[in-house]
């Protein structure tokens, strides 16, 4: 197996990202002869067996696996309704979405999740038209109380959480925060000082493309942190 194309890289429609068949294509790529192709311009994910290349522009195409930041939109007799900040909205079934026994005869589903709040889910199955189902299985999900959302754009997502996480996490020691990285561009952030903490985020986004930006940030942040 060959890594043609290393984690972040940028790649434009048709580069090779990877050639042989120890790894399976996800999404923005396709397989041909033993070679997975970039069906966008965007930026190279490496995850565990698959690859995939995240747009550079435009929103957050679903796929599944992906854990996302999401807003109950509506609630209906059965399931829910959420906006994961993407053309297509995902539903989520009572089975995947809550661990204990409900009667749809006597039980209030908004008494378990309502509109307007926010979660962690994960998208459990994408069909080919595109309808989306997510679950709250996984055990990153939950219900967020407090804190603020950030918007970033989804294919700089890779470098806020940084190669094995070492840029999030640095953002949350000398922020003393709780920071959870939605693979949809949304960034939750709760805790001592959130607006430093917004202000790392964004800085990266901006400046995804410099060469040695964990370093970078590291110092900003010590020098943002004493004053």
């Amino acid at each position: 197996m060959t890594r043609v194309k290393e984690e972040n890289e940028l790649v434009t429609p048709g580069d090779v990202v990877f050639e042989g068949e120890d790894i399976h294509p996800h999404s923005g790529v396709y397989e041909e002869d033993s070679k997975i192709i970039s069906e966008f311009m965007g930026t190279v994910e490496y995850s565990g067996s698959s690859v995939r290349v995240v747009p550079m522009s435009g929103r957050y195409i679903p796929s599944e696996g992906d854990i996302v930041i999401g807003e109950v939109s509506s609630v209906s007799f059965s399931n829910w309704r959420v906006d994961i900040d993407s053309p297509y909205e995902a539903m989520m079934k009572i089975d995947v979405a809550v661990d204990e026994y409900i009667d749809l005869d006597e039980d209030d589903l908004s008494d378990y999740f309502d509109v307007g709040d926010a979660i962690v889910t994960e998208v459990t199955n994408v069909t080919e038209g595109f309808d989306v189902n997510t679950g709250m299985e996984d055990r990153r999900c939950r219900k967020l109380t407090g804190g603020r959302i950030v918007k970033i754009a989804p294919s700089k997502v890779p470098r806020v959480i940084g190669r094995k996480g070492t840029m999030v996490r640095q953002i949350k020691e000398k922020t003393d925060t709780t920071i959870i990285v939605g693979q949809n561009g949304l960034v939750w952030i709760k805790g001592e000082d959130e607006n430093l903490a917004t202000k790392a985020v964004k800085k990266v986004e901006r400046e995804a493309h410099i060469d040695g930006l964990t370093d970078k940030m590291a110092e900003w942040l010590e020098k943002e942190s004493e004053q």
